[in-house]
């Protein structure tokens, strides 16, 4: 006589080292999200960034009043001022992305920032940098 094995369904051992494996991959799966979502934040911070550095140099022709961009080292904010007053904006960068040294960026009147000076901005993900030329155009990279 032989014996038939029950069709009972999966045993306690069965699941568990599903559930072990399922857990695994998840765990994987979020640092790399994780990683992901910081690349991306640093990349729209330099974005960010720029935009209002070209934003700042274009109102300062359109009006021919100067405009400056202070930036705040270890800081995740900057203001963008009229210099001569009635306009004042604070931006914030994304979360986790912070401006690596101080600089205060002057666009004259004709929008010429007097030196090319380049920012970096950074995060857990990396850095990247944004540059402003002395004609006033604006560029950003991921180092």
């Amino acid at each position: 006589m032989s014996r038939r094995r029950s069709q009972e369904g999966f045993g306690l051992l069965e699941t568990v080292v599903v559930a072990v494996l399922v857990v695994i991959l998840l765990t994987m799966g979020m640092s790399s999200w994780r990683g992901h979502v910081a690349q991306q934040r640093l990349r729209y911070g330099a974005a960010q960034v720029a935009s209002d550095l070209r934003l700042a140099h274009e109102r300062a022709k359109a009006e021919r009043t100067p405009y400056t961009v202070s930036f705040s080292a270890s800081s995740g904010s900057y203001a963008i001022a009229r210099t001569s007053g009635g306009f004042l904006e604070n931006a914030m960068l994304p979360d986790g992305v912070t401006v690596a040294e101080t600089l205060v960026i002057t666009f004259s009147a004709f929008g010429a920032p007097g030196a090319e000076c380049t920012l970096t901005v950074g995060n857990a993900a990396g850095t990247a940098t944004v540059t402003v030329s002395e004609a006033g155009g604006v560029i950003y990279q991921e180092n």
